[in-house]
């Protein structure tokens, strides 16, 4: 299991680089403003869930809870990503 604040930081450089992704999306030829917008705030929404949740949970079974919190936030991060190919 790796720290929680290397964690906590790999979660904020893909989140930035994912708010970064959608501001370029929305720079593009077809760019839809609206829609990056709202994929902007379910990232800041996400990223504000995951993060309080990372600094919250049981430690009898850690083990478990981050196997499933990778599962989530990997489900999670694959569908901004879909949204902002969208854009």
């Amino acid at each position: 299991m790796a720290k929680k604040r290397i964690i906590k930081k790999s979660l904020h450089y893909i989140m930035s680089d994912l708010f970064t992704a959608t501001i370029i999306a929305a720079a593009g030829k077809d760019g839809n403003a609206e829609k990056a917008t709202e994929v902007q705030e379910k990232i800041l929404a996400v990223y504000a869930d995951y993060n309080s949740r990372l600094s919250n949970y049981e430690r009898g079974n850690a083990k478990k809870f981050f196997k499933q919190y990778k599962a989530e936030i990997n489900k999670e991060i694959e569908g901004i990503i879909n949204a902002i190919s969208k854009i």
